[in-house]
């Protein structure tokens, strides 16, 4: 087995940037916007919605399992327990009253119960220390899911009570985030100059006093002065983030969170983010993400995002209703070309067939940016594949119709469908699987191909993105292999090329090639014990290494990162989903 090495000359792509920056350099496009097309007004905000509901559903079970893994009496831990589970209930109904389209009066009406059902769980964990530091991480994100909620239900509300339960409950999740900030420097930094630290917590005590003052229904005039006050604390805090290098992932991702409150609680005070006179830094810490695994069919249609390579989670959410059991098919890529990747989200086949819409996620935030649906009257499942913003603007987005060779082309930007093709004869059976990358060094990302199990050899097809001309074909293992494959691609080799990243399919060792595009096997692995026969899908990172996920029939299914420079070295290794033992996807930057 050999290793692939990167040239130096791109050597620097391989460390993670302290601060992400999302800026215009040389001929890259200006960011654009995507047009709304495929769904209704209304079926777009039912899915803005569910996407937090979902979100806050996984995180209160997060709250939950600290919790009883915290040394709690038995008093409190059934008092905590028993706060929860009513979060959750009267979470997922409103789910559901979301979903069934329930109108803004009645969506209020249960957005208060969840209102009041967070609130008593905040203050009840927060009245006992031992239970407020083993939550501290999992009901602060919780807490910016229900703020999340609170935004999306909340644009153009303009009732004064809901509002000032909006602005209190915002203070107090800034308030308790940046506590978690602080705490996140101390113990991944540290070091003699604490002036971070000191920072951060004048600004969590500004974020205090904003919240006593909205509740004591002080002049207006005072809770603006306090949030600029709080603006200019949190600009020193960014300064001073983006003059460290080499950030810790969770504090990256934490001070995304906190940004965005932060942002957020402007706007509902209609004030800038920072007062006049204060020079805000150039760039936030915008976090960039590394990869993203989906829950195959069977479970519940789960996503996680990931923050690096080591497994520190971004985003926990579902990406459809929990009763929807078809599995999510993931993929990740700028589509906005805001130098942040997006998250695109495709389902698989539910046991009761039913269509569902191709879903992209804003990387900033993972607000849902479009959805469409692909396929006309299709209920079965859909591949799906995105690839950077374009220099002509086009925001491309390739889907497939699962078991078929159909494959059509979206520009985002344009809201159209710009080609419909099939990759082999329509009588081929088996489907393909898709991925996007630049090949043959023109500039221009072509589509990689490979056909699932069928009536014909395995074989990667790449189609030229400028004209669709086929670039090359060759098996993934010989002529005679006609189990199936699945596909990631990227440049791996530092050459400027992409090379096809192959899986093979259920039923056949674990074994991952990498190849060039004239077909030489450039790296083989296996990226499972050789016993294992239940698949094995494929993805690259942000950082240029494969990251691997086993179909079903594992225990625990883990995901597995591979350097492809040093193969031999052990992966890293870890669990998405504990208990769940069936197929995962995954995909990359």
């Amino acid at each position: 087995m050999t290793g692939l090495r990167r040239v130096a000359a791109v050597s620097g792509l391989l460390v993670a940037a302290a601060v992400v920056v999302a800026q215009p350099q040389g001929n890259n496009p200006p960011v654009v916007q995507f047009k709304q097309f495929g769904t209704t007004p209304e079926q777009f905000q039912q899915s803005a919605l569910s996407r937090w509901t979902g979100q806050l559903l996984l995180d209160l079970e997060h709250v939950k399992t600290d919790i009883g893994m915290a040394r709690l009496s038995l008093p409190v831990r059934t008092a905590i327990n028993a706060q929860i589970e009513k979060a959750l209930r009267q979470t997922l109904e409103l789910d559901q009253l979301i979903r069934r389209g329930g109108n803004r009066q009645q969506l209020f009406g249960a957005f208060a119960e969840v209102e009041r059902a967070m609130t008593q769980l905040a203050t009840t964990i927060h009245q006992n220390p031992a239970a407020r530091a083993a939550t501290a991480a999992s009901l602060g994100r919780a807490d910016t899911a229900y703020q999340q909620l609170a935004v999306a239900l909340g644009s153009g509300d303009n009732d004064p009570a809901r509002s000032q339960r909006r602005l209190l409950r915002l203070g107090d999740t800034l308030d308790d985030t940046t506590e978690e900030l602080r705490q996140l420097v101390g113990e991944l930094i540290g070091g003699t100059d604490r002036t971070l630290e000191r920072t951060l917590g004048l600004y969590a005590r500004e974020a205090r006093l904003l919240s006593r003052r909205v509740r004591d229904q002080d002049d207006t005039v005072m809770i603006q002065r306090t949030y600029a006050a709080m603006g200019e604390r949190w600009a020193q805090a960014l300064g001073l983030l983006t003059r460290l290098r080499q950030l810790p992932a969770p504090i990256q991702t934490q001070a995304a969170r906190i940004d965005g409150l932060h942002r957020r609680l402007g706007q509902m005070l209609n004030l800038p983010p920072y007062p006049p006179g204060v020079s805000p830094p150039p760039w936030g810490p915008v976090k960039s993400f590394a990869f993203a695994v989906g829950a195959d069919r069977g479970a519940q249609p789960r996503v996680t995002v990931y923050a690096d390579e080591r497994g520190t989670v971004a985003y926990n959410f579902f990406a459809y209703d929990v009763k929807f059991d078809g599995g999510v098919r993931v993929d990740m890529a700028d589509l906005n070309g805001d130098g942040i990747p997006e998250l695109i989200v495709a389902p698989g086949p539910a046991t009761t067939p039913v269509a569902l819409p191709v879903q992209v996620y804003d990387g900033r935030d993972l607000n849902l940016l479009v959805e469409f649906v692909p396929f006309t009257n299709w209920k079965g499942g859909l591949f799906v594949a995105g690839t950077n913003l374009q220099r002509d603007g086009r925001a491309i987005l390739a889907v497939n119709a699962e078991g078929t060779q159909h494959v059509k082309v979206f520009d985002l930007a344009q809201g159209k469908e710009i080609d419909s093709f099939f990759v082999h004869d329509p009588k081929v059976t088996g489907g393909v699987r898709i991925a996007w990358g630049d090949v043959n060094a023109d500039g221009t990302p072509d589509l990689v191909t490979v056909n699932g199990p069928g009536n014909m050899p395995t074989v990667v097809k790449i189609f030229n993105g400028r004209n669709r001309d086929v670039l090359a074909e060759f098996p993934v293992i010989d002529n005679k292999y006609r189990g199936g494959a699945y596909v990631a691609a990227d440049d791996l080799t530092g050459d400027g090329q992409a090379n096809p990243v192959v899986g093979l399919d259920a039923g056949n060792p674990p074994i991952v090639r990498i190849f060039d595009l004239r077909g030489r096997v450039l790296a083989e692995w296996l990226a499972y014990d050789e016993r294992f026969r239940g698949g094995v899908r494929v993805g690259v990172t942000a950082n240029y290494q494969v990251v691997t996920a086993p179909g079903s029939g594992m225990k625990n299914s883990p995901v597995r990162i591979f350097n492809t420079g040093r193969l031999k070295d052990r992966p890293i290794e870890f669990v998405p989903f504990s208990g769940f033992d069936g197929g995962l996807y995954v995909g990359g930057k």
